[in-house]
């Protein structure tokens, strides 16, 4: 009967999560989307009004200048004066029709308010006057309005299609239409602020402002206060909200009459603003409840699962050798308390016991110097066997094969035992095939010096000792463009007590960094720091193989790096 397979697992923490989200979720999304709603159903009241408002004036507007482009065009379909302007006639009639003309035009400027200046033209009888309201600060206006006409009266025809058309005369917005026929011509100038004067004279600070723009978006000035720039606004949407201090909500309504749009500004005070009392108790409530939920997640957080974490990662450091490791018991829930001194109880009576035996050390000992060795990085092998490819296409067979021998030496090297002892002779030799593979297959510019006092030949070292140091060099020490020259010395170094063997490994290339030559003395490197594994590897197995006896220090020279090795002589 086969072992039954194992439960998938939740952590507490999560499940709890799990279970809170199929309430806490929809609670939220509802309470956003009853908000968004709530905020769309207020702009949409809001533009309404504004609608209504444009709708009013705009509606004005187009009956007032139809009513007003009616009437000159009756005077050319059944006024006699108007009719001799069409005809060439004597001076006298000339100037009695012009003088009859002028008189109804003056009328129709003291009739109608928003009426800025009108012309008459007769291309038969060369009459052209222009009339205009009595204003002293109107006179570049009554200019450029005289040479608008003239560009106008160039193409009269495409004009008097066109009806009405926004112009703009000395920076102010106006409207502008040409009526009649046969060299014939009425041109009439509509000031846009006086078409929305009621508004604008009863507006109070705080109300929207009326205004008008091109099709486009850009905008046509009538002397208000409004200091926006539309720019190229696209004004398609029901709405737009621009400015930031303050913000307007922006409605517009297009007059196919009068080629222009009516906007009305609307100043936005905020959804808050709108709402009464009890809208705004509900709003806050709301906020309150969204943020009381982080808050109550923080001191579940803090009372249940940190104190959960802090003994599973206790039981966690027992498990991986750490017997002395023990419960925080100062728990603000009773529950945690009892179980932090129970488990701190039980053990200390385990650790009483001494259960472990030297055979336990020593195989955990063991385990710990293979993981240690285990975690040489393999670039080295990779680029190899890269070169060896290349060396294959280009047709190196003899340097292949030569490289091959190394690579077999180097390997059948590199997978002795990590706990056994080799001599330094054989150490050295080692080094000095991995450096041969270093120059001739990987094409590295490279010198090695050994130092060597031949008594010393045949003690005993760790596998690999010098490897580190060596590798290191090549990856993290070389300059650029200068050749890599690295210098092994051992020696003797007698002692008070015993005689020790003083290992120097140096090269010319660009040192430690200073914070990382202080945690190299000091031991600090993590092993999460892999770019220097080696070293803390070697620092991890000459702890364990000599304890205190060996030493193992880093420093800078004037050029390059020195690692210094002292341990006892074997």
């Amino acid at each position: 009967m086969g072992r039954k397979e194992e439960k998938r697992s939740v952590s507490f923490q999560r499940h709890l999560l799990v279970v809170l989200s199929f309430f806490i979720i929809p609670m939220l999304f509802f309470l956003f989307l009853y908000n968004y709603y709530s905020v769309q159903t207020l702009n949409n009241e809001v533009a309404q009004i504004g609608d209504n408002m444009i709708e009013l004036y705009r509606s004005k507007t187009e009956r007032d200048l139809y009513s007003l482009s009616m009437t000159i065009a009756e005077y050319w379909a059944n006024d006699y004066d108007h009719v001799n302007m069409v005809n060439q006639v004597d001076p006298l009639t000339r100037h009695l029709s012009g003088y009859e003309i002028g008189v109804k035009y003056r009328s129709l400027l003291s009739t109608n308010h928003f009426l800025e200046g009108i012309a008459i033209i007769s291309m038969k009888n060369q009459l052209q006057r222009f009339y205009f309201k009595e204003r002293l600060s109107a006179l570049a206006q009554h200019k450029e309005m005289k040479n608008l006409a003239g560009e106008w009266l160039m193409q009269p025809a495409k004009y008097i299609e066109k009806g009405w058309q926004p112009v703009w005369i000395c920076g102010d917005g106006m409207l502008m239409r040409m009526l009649g026929y046969k060299g014939g011509y009425t041109i009439l100038f509509v000031n846009l602020e006086e078409t929305i004067w009621e508004q604008l004279a009863n507006r109070q600070e705080d109300e929207g402002v009326l205004l008008f723009s091109t099709w486009e978006g850009e905008h046509l000035p009538t002397g208000t206060e409004w200091k926006e720039d539309f720019g190229s606004l696209s004004l398609e949407k029901e709405y737009l909200f621009v400015g930031t201090d303050p913000t307007y909500m922006l409605l517009s309504q297009y007059s196919e009459q009068l080629h222009v749009r009516m906007l009305f500004a609307i100043p936005y005070k905020g959804y808050f603003s709108y709402m009464d009392w009890i809208q705004r108790i509900f709003l806050t409530m709301s906020i309150l409840t969204i943020l009381a939920i982080p808050v109550g997640y923080y001191l579940v957080s803090r009372y249940y699962f940190r104190p959960m974490k802090n003994l599973i990662r206790t039981m966690k450091h027992i498990r991986d050798g750490n017997p002395d490791e023990r419960c925080e018991e100062a728990y603000q829930v009773k529950e945690f308390q009892e179980f932090g001194q129970t488990f701190n109880e039980m053990i200390t009576e385990i650790q009483n016991l001494k259960l472990e035996s030297w055979e336990q050390e020593r195989q955990k000992t063991k385990a710990e110097l293979q993981y240690f060795q285990i975690q040489l990085r393999p670039h080295f092998f990779l680029n190899c066997l890269k070169n060896l490819y290349a060396m294959a296409e280009i047709g190196w067979y003899d340097r292949i094969q030569e490289m091959i021998l190394q690579i077999s030496r180097h390997l059948r090297y590199f997978f002795k035992d990590n706990m056994s002892l080799v001599t330094i002779k054989e150490e050295l030799e080692h080094v000095k095939n991995y450096v041969a593979l270093q120059r001739e297959g990987m094409g590295q510019d490279v010198e090695l010096e050994i130092d060597l006092e031949e008594r010393l030949s045949d003690c005993k070292i760790p596998v690999l000792l010098l490897q580190a140091f060596v590798e290191n060099s090549f990856k993290y020490g070389r300059r650029e463009n200068k050749g890599l020259q690295l210098g092994i010395r051992i020696y003797s170094l007698q002692m008070e007590e015993e005689t020790m063997l003083d290992i120097l490994i140096t090269d010319n290339g660009k040192g430690f960094a200073p914070e990382l030559l202080r945690q190299l003395n000091e031991g600090n490197i993590s092993e999460g720091q892999e770019e220097h594994i080696g070293i803390l590897n070697v620092r991890q197995r000459l702890f364990l193989l000599y304890g205190e006896q060996a030493v193992l220090q880093h420093m800078n020279l004037e050029e390059g790096a020195q690692n210094e090795i002292i341990l006892p002589k074997n």
